[in-house]
């Protein structure tokens, strides 16, 4: 079995790239590790990486008019777009998937690629043995902080998805995944935690999709299809995070599987922030 090794990275994406990494670095002490733009076509996009915490985190805009990345923000109004994990060899990965029904999609290069996302329950996942010039994972020296963050963020808690019949979305998932459900709740309403699933050194959350109607009240927004939707940040002691943020006027819009939840109002992309890891993330 090709199994994953580890989250490479998680990607969002807005109309304006500054209005989205800007809150992130000046609040929770996120890393550009390179920014760049492109209206090339295929490309069209400004953005790249970001560290936060302990993992990456993409960022990203369209570029021209032909940007892949503006009909999603177009669509769906922008937020978390996909996650890409890191695997020994992608060719061999492709392979194994194919023989699962998974068949990539687009290959950006010999050791990259997308997977059809109507064959991983709706959600978009990027494959890669690639190693990037400038991730301290690989020995790489980070840029230094242009100011101190309010709430310096000690690790990427989690990356979250809604979905119908999260059970079942979590068996396909770690089995596309090669790794294993850590948590199965059949029994959760739309705001607990269903499922919880293991992606090497950090883990993928699964809430239910809500009824109509009930999730701008629940999100902040209108999800009505499988789609990644939030992250997890942890810091050091919740309460103090909390108040130092409070001060800023960012403020939690609920309280999520015990969570503190910072919806679309309050971010420009939906948060958790918890002081934490999960009982069952791999780290612990």
């Amino acid at each position: 079995m090709t199994a994953i090794t580890m989250l490479w990275h998680t990607t969002a994406m807005d109309a304006d790239y500054d209005k989205l990494f800007g809150p992130f670095q000046r609040l929770f002490g996120a890393i550009s590790m390179h920014d760049t733009a492109s209206d090339e076509p295929g490309i069209g996009r400004r953005g790249g990486m970001t560290w936060l915490g302990d993992n990456s985190i993409e960022f990203g805009a369209p570029v021209g008019e032909q940007s892949p990345v503006r009909n999603f923000v177009e669509k769906w109004g922008g937020g978390m777009h996909s996650i890409a994990v890191q695997v020994p060899d992608a060719k061999a990965t492709a392979e194994r998937l194919l023989g699962i029904g998974v068949s990539p999609q687009v290959w950006l290069a010999d050791n990259i690629f997308f997977t059809k996302p109507k064959e991983t329950a709706g959600l978009l996942l990027e494959w890669s043995s690639h190693h990037t010039e400038d991730d301290p994972r690989w020995g790489y020296a980070l840029n230094p902080l242009p100011v101190d963050p309010v709430v310096p963020v000690l690790q990427y808690a989690f990356v979250t998805a809604v979905v119908q019949d999260p059970l079942r979305v979590a068996e396909r998932m770690a089995d596309v995944f090669g790794t294993e459900v850590l948590r199965s709740n059949a029994n959760a309403s739309s705001d607990e935690i269903a499922a919880v699933v293991s992606l090497g050194d950090c883990a993928l959350v699964l809430f239910g999709l809500p009824d109509a109607g009930h999730s701008q009240q629940l999100w902040g927004s209108d999800i009505t299809r499988n789609r990644f939707h939030a992250h997890g940040l942890r810091v050091d002691n919740l309460p103090e995070a909390l108040a130092k943020l409070a001060e800023q006027g960012v403020e939690p819009t609920a309280q999520i599987g015990g969570m503190a939840y910072f919806g679309p109002s309050a971010l420009p992309l939906p948060t958790f922030v918890v002081g934490e890891l999960l009982p069952e993330d791999p780290r612990r």
